[in-house]
C-alpha cells in the first residue's frame, strides 16, 4: 500500500498547462463580472442606488477576474524571465482596480468581511506583524457598520489581511509605478532610492547586463543561479 511513483515532467509543459487553466478561470470570471454589472445597470441608473448585496457581488467577481489575470502575468514571468508586462496592460488594470476600489469603498466593513474573510493568522503580535486581531481592531475602530469611502480604501487595504485583496493592492502599486515611470523616467522605488542616497541597479536581461543607476557602470549579468556557490 505504501508505494509511491515519482514522475519527472517538463517544467514548461507544466507551466503552460497551468496558464491554460488560469486563462479559463479568468475568462469565466470576466463573463460573470460583466454579466453582473450589466444586469445591475439595467435596474439602476446610478451606482448610488446599488444595494450592499449588489456592490458585494460586483466587488467579488471583479477581484477574482483581476487576480486571475495577475496570476497569468506571473506565470508568463516564470516561463520567460525576459518577459515584461506591456504598459497598456498595466494601464488598463490600474483603471479597473481603481474602479473596484470605488466599489469597495461603498461596502460596509461587516459585509466586506463576508466576501473577503480575514486571513486566519493569529500570531502576528509574536512576530511583530499584522494578523487577524490587528485587522479586526482596525475595522472596529473605523466602525463595522460604516463604509470607508473611495478615499479611505487604499489605507484600509494596507491593514486588511486578506491574500486576494493584498495581491490586488500590490499589483495596483506596480501599475501606478509603471505609469509614474512613463511620465518621469524612474519608478517609485528608484525615486525613493535616489531621494535617500540608496544604491540601486537596473537589470537588462535581454542584453545580459546590470547597470548601476548612480554611476552608470555596467556589469555582466551572471547566468549562475543565485542558490549555487562555487566550491573550491
Amino acid at each position: 500500500m505504501n508505494t509511491f511513483t515519482v514522475t519527472t515532467g517538463n517544467k514548461n509543459e507544466t507551466e503552460l498547462a497551468e496558464i491554460t487553466r488560469l486563462i479559463k478561470l479568468n475568462d469565466m470570471w470576466c463573463r460573470q463580472y460583466h454579466n453582473v454589472v450589466t444586469s445591475i445597470f439595467e435596474k439602476h441608473n446610478s451606482i448610488d442606488d446599488w444595494s450592499q448585496d449588489e456592490l458585494m457581488k460586483v466587488a467579488l467577481c471583479g477581484v477574482k477576474y483581476i487576480n486571475y489575470a495577475i496570476d497569468i502575468d506571473s506565470a508568463n514571468h516564470r516561463l520567460d524571465n525576459a518577459y515584461q508586462t506591456p504598459f497598456e496592460v498595466k494601464q488598463t488594470a490600474f483603471n479597473m482596480i481603481d474602479a473596484l476600489f470605488g466599489l469597495i469603498g461603498r461596502i460596509k466593513l461587516k459585509n466586506l468581511i463576508k466576501i473577503f474573510p480575514i486571513d486566519k493568522e493569529y500570531d502576528g503580535d509574536k512576530w511583530g506583524c499584522k494578523d487577524y486581531f490587528f485587522t479586526m481592531d482596525v475595522l472596529r475602530e473605523r466602525g463595522l457598520d460604516n463604509a470607508v469611502g473611495r478615499d479611505g480604501v487604499f489605507d484600509l487595504l494596507w491593514d486588511y489581511e486578506n491574500r486576494k485583496l493584498r495581491k490586488l493592492t500590490v499589483f495596483y502599486m506596480s501599475c501606478m509605478s509603471a505609469m509614474y515611470q512613463r511620465q518621469t523616467g524612474v519608478t517609485f522605488a528608484e525615486k525613493f532610492c535616489e531621494d535617500n542616497n540608496i544604491g540601486s541597479y537596473s537589470v537588462d536581461r535581454e542584453n545580459g547586463i546590470v547597470i548601476d543607476n548612480q554611476t552608470r557602470k555596467i556589469a555582466k549579468l551572471s547566468n549562475k543561479p543565485s542558490f549555487m556557490q562555487i566550491v573550491k
